[in-house]
């Protein structure tokens, strides 16, 4: 069991109770990355089948990039001697464990997508439920790829800016006597009304966005959620024009139960990307449908591809799984080479 030790809901109570039924061998704690990394060696040398995660999406992303580079950079050929040597991995040789996604933390999409529990004894049920094989089914999460780190969602723009926001607000009341301003959803909602939105309003103009399909034929969706036009072949502009959110995500929720890619899982192997132009007011007024993945408003275009060019004409935020990336003003988003296994907590053996 993988668990950010920094996650507020990962308390001393919670991990008294762990101890009482999962082997202190089998319980793991990171506060860095460092900490990450070594536990995914021993989660490899160990040969686990089944790893849960606690602690949110970044949590759930970091420990699937340590793995995954942890795998590929271990010695997998001998010479003459007997001596192993390093070569190339083939991406589907790897080994990876199955997944449990608990709901842990402040951005739960991936729990959400599996559906895990949501209350402290809920979470304690799952685990119960997993190690003694009620929940036993699966399915597969394909991710997004962006310059090597694998994640589920990722996007540039008001999205980030929150993030980047929330970081920020983090930081800057860590140890004092309003630390509890940063925290979880509270944290979130002084981010968006005390930074995020009054910068956007106060903007005297709107970033342009020119979108490249770099993969396969792309697809442009519809508000109903079907085709609509022909397909948008490789080298060609799939959008230009104003833009102030580009996001791409293979699982439909960003978190908090915001069905921001509702046409996500409609083809395996593609993952949904989103854009939108469209002002605060107006994202506001539709809010409601928005969060429940209905049907988007006039100005939002949506599309199913594997490989994009997304170039603004300035720097903007960007976030990747859920943890702030900084900015940037050019990014290639493209499908990962192989899914993860997911244990999905809605079925039962």
């Amino acid at each position: 069991m993988l668990l950010n030790a920094n996650a507020r809901a990962v308390s001393e109570e919670l991990k008294r109770e762990l101890e009482n039924f999962v082997p202190a061998e089998d319980l793991f704690y990171s506060r860095c990355f460092d900490d990450a990394r070594s536990i995914a060696r021993q989660v490899l040398d160990r040969g686990y089948g089944t790893v849960l995660t606690g602690g949110g999406d970044g949590t759930f992303v970091g420990y699937v990039n340590c793995l995954f580079e942890e795998a590929m950079a271990r010695p997998n050929r001998e010479d003459a001697r007997g001596a192993f040597k390093l070569a190339p991995v083939p991406m589907h040789s790897i080994r990876m464990p199955r997944f449990g996604v608990l709901k842990l933390g402040t951005g739960n999409a991936v729990a959400e997508f599996v559906g895990a529990s949501d209350r402290a004894i809920g979470v304690v049920e799952d685990i119960l439920r997993t190690r003694s094989g009620e929940v036993s089914g699966s399915r597969r999460l394909h991710l997004l790829s962006f310059e090597g780190k694998r994640a589920p969602f990722a996007g540039l723009g008001i999205d980030a800016a929150l993030l980047n926001d929330y970081v920020r607000l983090k930081d800057r009341v860590k140890g004092g006597s309003f630390e509890f301003l940063g925290n979880g959803g509270l944290g979130y909602f002084c981010s968006v009304a005390g930074r995020t939105i009054p910068a956007y309003l106060m903007r005297r103009s709107v970033p342009r966005v020119e979108v490249i399909n770099l993969g396969g034929p792309a697809q442009r969706i519809g508000p109903d959620g079907k085709p609509a036009g022909r397909d948008i072949d490789r080298g060609e502009i799939m959008y230009q024009g104003p833009c102030k959110i580009a996001a791409a995500g293979t699982v439909p929720y960003y978190g908090f139960g915001f069905h921001i890619f509702p046409w996500a899982l409609q083809a395996p192997g593609r993952f949904q990307l989103r854009l939108t132009a469209i002002g605060v007011p107006k994202i506001l007024a539709n809010l409601r449908t928005l969060w429940r993945g209905g049907p988007p408003p006039r100005g939002v275009f949506d599309f199913q591809c594997d490989k994009v060019l997304i170039r603004f004409d300035r720097e903007m935020p960007l976030q990747v799984g859920g943890d702030a990336e900084g900015y940037r003003r050019e990014v290639v988003l493209e499908m990962a080479e192989r899914p993860l296994e997911l244990i999905d907590f809605h079925l039962k053996s």
